[in-house]
């Protein structure tokens, strides 16, 4: 039987001011811009494996500010400063930055576990009477 090539599946991690969040394959997105539905994405590098991506026109556009995403980002970097709009999370960009690469599933996966702990620890609890 001959070997036949499987292709890895990438995701990006989109996380809208709202607070929700969507997986979404990489394959299918290749680009920020695509990502974010915008025309100039911004890089933050977070490590050499993972990147934020943030719209050039949120702030012109009046767009929300994301307090989810810079939440997240305090994993990474102690003052993450402000974001607004959608972000996008991929995997590391080639030495060119012509290429984005997506986050593998293990990569994915640790983001939204980091993701939803950061989350849920601002849910309020029951009010004590």
């Amino acid at each position: 039987m001959p070997a036949t090539a499987t292709a890895v599946e990438t995701f990006a991690l989109w996380v809208p001011p709202t607070g929700s969040f969507r997986l979404l394959h990489w394959h299918t997105v290749t680009t920020p811009q695509r990502a974010l539905c915008c025309d100039t994405a911004l890089p933050v590098n977070l490590t050499s494996e993972l990147t934020m991506w943030t719209d050039e026109g949120a702030i012109p556009l009046r767009r929300p500010r994301n307090a989810h995403a810079s939440e997240l980002l305090l994993a990474y970097q102690p003052h993450p400063g402000l974001f607004f709009g959608d972000v996008v999370f991929t995997g590391a960009t080639d030495a060119s930055g012509d290429m984005v690469h997506g986050l593998t599933e293990d990569q994915a996966l640790a983001l939204v576990d980091l993701y939803l702990l950061r989350h849920a620890a601002h849910v309020p609890g029951p009010q004590r009477r």
